[in-house]
């Protein structure tokens, strides 16, 4: 399982962390995170954690809100996206050992964006 692969809870955390002190300073991506700064790592643990297979923990949340909902009102570009799956990558690069797990959850995450991409676009257009 990618879970484990990855380095479980330990790995993801420190990835999240990682990843989001880049984003906090990034001029493009900052202005579209709340100020909140642990209420969206939290977040994003838990995410990652059940998209690599960990233990299911989104029991805690309001399950209609998935990246659809949470993202849909964003004016996230492509130059967006991009960029954040350029941050991610560096911190799974520097935080996760295991180079094939590494670049499969890159690819997961990069087709995550794409369709966030995507669903923002729709929203904007319609």
């Amino acid at each position: 399982m990618l879970y484990e692969k990855l380095g479980k809870q330990p790995a993801i955390e420190q990835l999240v962390m990682r990843f989001y002190e880049r984003v906090y300073v990034d001029d493009l991506l900052r202005p579209l995170f709340p100020a909140d700064r642990q209420r969206v790592e939290h977040a994003q643990i838990v995410f990652l954690t059940q998209l690599t297979g960990g233990p299911k923990q989104y029991e805690l949340y309001d399950e209609r809100m998935n990246l659809a909902m949470i993202h849909r009102l964003l004016p996230i570009r492509r130059v967006h996206a991009e960029r954040w799956i350029e941050l991610m990558t560096a911190a799974i690069e520097e935080t996760i050992q295991n180079q094939e797990a590494a670049a499969l959850l890159i690819e997961r995450l990069r087709i995550g964006a794409m369709n966030v991409l995507r669903i923002c676009d729709a929203h904007q257009d319609g």
